[in-house]
């Protein structure tokens, strides 16, 4: 059972890597037009709207082989209690961010969140299944990339049109990159 469920998340991993590849072709091609004062058309316009769908379809199935995979190895409450800690701490973020920054409500927010539940689920699953080290490092990983994604989320609406574009770059960067370095990591213990 160990090794379809590593699978799966390997699988899974390497499809939100693509999901964010996707999704920041997508954002350039929306948003650095943004900065100049323009806009998307045409051709350009078509193939970032195919990003954006394509990234949607990548994040669904990666998130769903993700936790398919971690569900094979966790206690049955697993699922329910991480996907019930997601939604709490979603709206605790959302409380905080709109009354302590004035910050207006994203989708970004909900999706570092279901990230950041995804990754805590998968490491526990690591660690279910003795992989210790893997666990930590997913661990570790879910943890940088949602702290940079929230301080991110924060600042995006107070800086400039540059500064924001890069702002949005970074969390779709680097949490791409851990979901490719998870992927590998996976891979080898699996």
């Amino acid at each position: 059972m160990g090794g379809i469920a590593f699978e799966q998340m390997r699988q899974g991993h390497w499809l939100m890597a693509a999901c964010c590849v996707l999704y920041l072709l997508w954002w350039a091609i929306f948003f650095w037009p943004k900065v100049c004062g323009g806009s998307a058309h045409g051709t350009l316009r078509v193939v970032g709207i195919a990003a954006i769908l394509g990234a949607v379809v990548c994040g669904l199935l990666g998130a769903s082989r993700v936790c398919g995979g971690a569900a094979r190895l966790v206690p049955a409450w697993a699922p329910w209690g991480f996907a019930l800690g997601s939604a709490v701490l979603y709206f605790v973020l959302l409380a905080v961010t709109q009354r302590a920054f004035q910050r207006q409500p994203t989708t970004e927010l909900v999706l570092f969140v279901a990230w950041l539940g995804m990754e805590a689920f998968c490491a526990l699953a690591l660690g279910c299944a003795g992989e210790a080290g893997a666990a930590t490092l997913v661990a570790l990983l879910a943890a940088a990339g949602f702290a940079v994604s929230l301080v991110c989320y924060v600042l995006y609406y107070r800086l400039g049109a540059l500064a924001s574009f890069v702002d949005g770059c970074v969390p779709l960067a680097l949490i791409g990159v851990a979901s490719a370095v998870v992927a590998g990591c996976i891979a080898i213990v699996g």
